[in-house]
């Protein structure tokens, strides 16, 4: 009877220990050519951490932070011999701010179309590409 009781306590920690961390959201890969060199750009955004990472070729090279109430986020970095930067604009961190401030901010997002997780891709000064959360 112990040992039941013991094992389901365990096995209850286990799945809430689980279901309490979805981990980090992850963009599809984007493929692009430049100059002749293929770059292929990935992401990823953990919710609870507020830590976004864009990757070129699996090397995580722009991080940052949503400040409180700030939807964008400007990253740039040196890849190579490419400048590669990234404009991204991530709706849900205003809507998950709660209360009117979400409600409005919901609001407004989709008056103008812009609810989308999104980095928008530059390499060069030339956008080449969208990252979706």
């Amino acid at each position: 009877m112990k040992i039941a009781s013991l094992s389901a306590i365990s096995l209850a920690l286990l799945l809430t220990a689980c279901a309490s961390d979805p981990g980090p959201r992850m963009a599809l890969e984007k493929t692009v050519e430049v100059d002749g060199t293929v770059l292929k750009f990935n992401g990823s955004y953990h919710d609870k951490k507020n830590i976004l990472i864009l990757s070129v070729n699996g090397d995580p090279i722009m991080q940052g932070r949503f400040p409180p109430y700030t939807p964008t986020q400007n990253l740039k970095a040196n890849y190579k011999d490419f400048a590669v930067k990234s404009h991204c604009y991530f709706g849900s961190v205003l809507g998950k701010q709660g209360g009117a401030f979400g409600a409005i901010a919901g609001i407004v997002q989709s008056s103008k179309n812009s609810t989308a997780d999104k980095c928008e891709l530059y390499v060069n000064e030339k956008l080449v590409d969208n990252l979706y959360f």
